[in-house]
């Protein structure tokens, strides 16, 4: 679920960029809504697993706390 709601921010902020002039930068001739959904969703894909890795390393972090509380 959060996958699909960072997809649609995301999805959201691509449009409102190329409908300000974006689409200058990339070639939407073929299907500009297709196009900046391949973007959004290849940005959500990236932005997800750094995510996932912050969430992973806040938790060795509290781990690594935990055991030097013990000692």
């Amino acid at each position: 679920m959060k996958f699909l709601k960072l997809y649609a921010a995301i999805l959201v902020v691509c449009f409102i960029f190329a409908f300000f002039g974006g689409w200058m930068l990339f070639d939407f001739s073929i299907n500009y809504y297709v196009t900046t959904a391949v973007y959004a969703f290849v940005i959500t894909v990236v932005l997800t697993i750094f995510l996932s890795q912050e969430e992973k390393i806040e938790q060795l972090e509290e781990r690594v706390r935990k055991l030097e509380e013990k000692q």
